[in-house]
């Protein structure tokens, strides 16, 4: 049984229930709901059941995990306690529209449906979803020839040339994917897995037009996308990749430089003596790197952003916060050599990142750090 997928109304008590199918940790885990109740209406837009039991976008001791009991979705309080269990469905074209439980969630004893959905659309600027958004590779490798992969929206100045300088082709653990966004036919230092011109198009928009549903980019396990002005050499790259493995991380990011000709924005991100791995709850938009599970969450988000900017304090809400799923890595310092804000408007990025956090009916809170 799948998950629909798509904004739906939200059903009421005399729609047509059935006893839900069996569902399984599998089936559930990645997909998005609206969580309402028939007594006060909305409780939230957007809720993920995040990997591993973890609820996305949504927190509330009430419901700080999920599982499957005897075959039903159960959200389950701080004590351990099911707070709510969906033993009812609403089904369509042999697709799950809604579920439907009764418990307590908070304060409120009531039946709650969770209604399946997708991510909302882009509150400023949205591109109809039947817009065909593909983009069309110039080169594309037959199939991926290492476990991992660098994605890199390009221009003329791009500095990815230099990542592949001095490490051989076959000690690389990772693919190279170029987005091309200059309007000039693409010259590229050198030879890459993938390549796709997009002229003038932003970097999540371009990424998100790079992993349309059947691309070959999401056959790999471990993905960075990194801006295209940032310095780093090949072996810092492998080593990256291997530790994110290594620690099993959803969402990472190599620190940044604080060296002369560097430009870092948050503190937090600043390289730190030591060179280790820091578990924290903020990873920036200039360079994450996503498990394969973590983008395809996450990815949507991607859609229509023209700026970025609300994206990194998304991304964790969506995988339910997960503390050791995310590092910043401390062995590498990382330079950004563009000074920020130099080729965007900061107050019209500032108001599209507020009117983006409105439709997840996300709620920013201050992280130490992150200005």
């Amino acid at each position: 049984m799948t998950i629909a997928a798509g904004p739906l109304a939200t059903p009421s008590a005399s729609d047509n229930w059935m006893k839900a199918p069996a569902l399984s940790q599998e089936s559930l885990s990645g997909s998005f709901w609206r969580l309402s109740s028939l007594d006060t209406g909305e409780i939230s837009p957007f809720l993920v059941l995040a990997p591993e039991g973890r609820i996305g976008n949504f927190f509330n001791p009430a419901v700080e995990y999920w599982h499957v009991f005897d075959g039903h979705l159960c959200l389950v309080n701080a004590d351990g306690q099911p707070s709510a269990i969906f033993t009812a469905a609403q089904i369509e074209d042999g697709r799950i529209v809604a579920l439907g439980g009764r418990g307590t969630i908070g304060s409120t004893n009531a039946l709650f449906i969770l209604t399946a959905t997708d991510h909302p659309e882009h509150p400023i600027r949205a591109t109809p979803k039947s817009m065909p958004r593909r983009a069309e590779f110039l080169v594309a490798a037959q199939r991926p020839r290492r476990p991992n992969l660098v994605v890199v929206p390009a221009g003329a100045g791009s500095l990815h040339g230099q990542w592949q300088e001095g490490i051989a082709d076959s000690k690389r653990n990772w693919d190279i994917c170029v987005g091309y966004y200059g309007t000039e036919r693409p010259f590229l230092p050198a030879a890459v897995e993938y390549l796709a011109h997009l002229p003038q198009k932003r970097k999540f928009k371009l990424i998100y037009d790079l992993f349309y549903a059947e691309s070959p980019l999401w056959g790999y396990d471990r993905i960075w996308l990194p801006d295209d002005d940032l310095l780093i050499s090949g072996e810092e790259i492998n080593r990256m990749f291997h530790l994110s493995r290594l620690h099993e991380l959803d969402l990472c990011q190599p620190a940044l430089s604080t060296g002369e000709g560097s430009h870092p924005t948050h503190p937090i991100t600043f390289q730190k003596p030591g060179g280790g791995l820091r578990h924290e709850p903020f990873i920036e938009i200039m360079c994450p790197l996503f498990s394969r599970r973590a983008l395809k969450i996450c990815i949507e988000s991607f859609r229509d952003s023209e700026s970025g900017y609300g994206l990194d304090h998304l991304w964790p809400s969506f995988l339910g916060r997960p503390q050791t799923r995310m590092a910043i890595l401390d062995q590498f310092g990382v330079k950004h050599t563009r000074p920020i804000a130099t080729n965007y408007n900061l107050g019209v990025a500032l108001a599209e990142q507020q009117a983006v956090f409105a439709t997840y009916g996300f709620q920013l809170q201050p992280i130490p750090g992150v200005l």
